[in-house]
């Protein structure tokens, strides 16, 4: 059993603390002692393998949700239009600018939304 360094009075061995750590008096005691340690380790070895399992299966759904969205990104990324939809478009311009407007086509700029059913 390996040794703690004492650095201060909580550190100190107490009888009940050596009497925790020692080996049972009786043969008796040390089966029951070992029975209990036996048991608590198939608990701990059933909770890993389930825990591992838990793992395993919250990384594939993981992966499918991360696969999803990245699928609905690609359907909701902007579609640039072609030229000739982005002219037709564009609002008809009837009127006659007056001196102090500019024909410049920016400030008319239309977006196309394309809508999929």
């Amino acid at each position: 059993m390996k040794t703690r360094k004492i650095r201060g009075m909580r550190d100190v061995m107490t009888s009940r603390g050596s009497g925790g750590r020692s080996v049972p008096p009786t043969r008796e005691k040390i089966l029951a002692e070992q029975a209990r340690l036996e048991h608590k380790r198939a608990m701990l070895e059933r909770e890993l393998a389930m825990w591992s399992e838990n793992q395993r299966q919250t990384a594939e759904r993981l992966q499918e949700v991360l696969d999803r969205l990245e699928v609905l990104m690609e359907a909701t990324a902007p579609v640039p239009a072609p030229e000739a939809e982005a002219k037709a478009l564009r609002p008809n311009r009837n009127r006659v600018a007056r001196d102090d407007e500019s024909d410049d086509d920016s400030l008319t700029e239309w977006h196309a939304i394309v809508l999929e059913y």
